[in-house]
């Protein structure tokens, strides 16, 4: 069992807050540019827009995009699939695990809190940075592409274009069914299929879900400050994945300025995207196919599951995934830890 260590968190806030400015690295690079390359991965035809699934049920919409962020959330943290059937034993030890860790965050809940402001700030510097990680990964991804290799800009130019073409001879009925699809989207991303199989299970799952959080503890700390810690290291993770840089590290921005050295990035940010593109790459081009099996599906005890708190703890499993050095056994540091002095005051 491990807990949110205080030293280990005071010492990550410190060196966050010793970071220096980012501020004019890298330039602003447009939205529709990354969502453009993106759409270009295959599997891509599953991604839908915000929009386009608001127009599903919001009930089901809503747990379905809880139950995937936190099964995705706890499976990096922790390995766990909860898309899949836990034994009794398991999800006792799961439970008992996770609200060791909600305690321990709700221990540190001043330090974390008192923290909010410059953790805002921080990530609204790093943006850019973010959107170029983005970028470089999406090429790399979709389309195979070095940008640091020369005929990068030229290449990905051409393919933007191309895929513009090929875009704007989709019809607007391609998104139709959109909110389907968006169902679809979703289990996919917890290794479902669109089946009846795979509906009972996702119904069972969601009950589940729901019986293990009655038995967590509530996660007190300022939501938008433990968001913002959570975002900030996936950030760093992203950088450190596409740049090879460790903000983290001591000497984080010479090497984050050799790694921007090699890349186009006045290029990047001149590149045309086409606005019709850009407004359809998320649109699912075969939304009609699984439109009709989605349909079919009886998933109504995932909309009727009570998971108010699961936005709150895929947070905090995020933050654990991306930075598990903050994790460490009750009291092995040597520090004061209320965590420990429970556990050990307990019968």
């Amino acid at each position: 069992m491990t807990c949110l260590c205080s030293l280990q968190l005071r010492s990550l806030l410190g060196s966050l807050s010793a970071m220096p400015s980012f501020v004019g690295l890298v330039p602003s690079f447009p939205i529709s540019l990354i969502a453009s390359v993106s759409a270009m991965a295959p599997g891509a035809g599953l991604a839908v827009s915000a929009s386009a699934s608001a127009s599903a049920s919001a009930a089901l919409m809503a747990n379905l995009s809880l139950m995937a962020s936190l099964t995705a959330a706890l499976k990096a943290a922790m390995g766990v699939n909860l898309a899949a059937p836990l034994s009794v034993s398991a999800m006792a030890s799961l439970q008992a695990n996770l609200s060791a860790q909600i305690n321990s965050l709700n221990a540190n809940a001043g330090m974390l809190n008192i923290s909010g402001p410059s953790l805002s700030a921080l990530l609204n510097a790093l943006l850019n940075l973010l959107h170029l990680a983005n970028l470089i990964i999406a090429v790399r991804v979709a389309l195979g592409i070095d940008l640091r290799a020369s005929g990068a800009i030229a290449a990905l130019q051409a393919r933007l274009d191309a895929h513009a073409s090929a875009t704007a001879k989709v019809s607007a009925m391609a998104s139709a069914n959109a909110s389907a699809s968006a169902i679809a989207s979703l289990m996919a991303s917890m290794g479902l299929g669109v089946n009846a199989s795979a509906a009972a299970s996702l119904n069972a799952s969601a009950q589940a879900m729901a019986k293990l959080m009655l038995g967590l503890p509530q996660i007190n700390v300022n939501l938008a400050a433990l968001a913002d810690l959570s975002a900030l290291m996936a950030l760093i993770a992203a950088i450190k994945a596409a740049l090879g840089v460790d903000l983290l590290a001591a000497n984080a921005m010479v090497n984050l300025r050799l790694a921007l050295g090699g890349l186009p990035l006045s290029a990047l940010a001149s590149l045309r995207v086409s606005a019709t593109a850009s407004a359809m790459a998320s649109a699912n081009l075969s939304a009609s196919a699984s439109a009709s099996a989605v349909a079919a599906l009886n998933l109504s005890a995932v909309a009727s599951a009570n998971l108010s708190a699961a936005a709150q703890l895929s947070l905090m499993m995020s933050l654990m995934a991306n930075a598990s050095f903050l994790l460490m056994p009750p009291g092995s540091c040597g520090a004061p830890c209320p965590i420990a002095l429970v556990a050990a005051l307990t019968p």
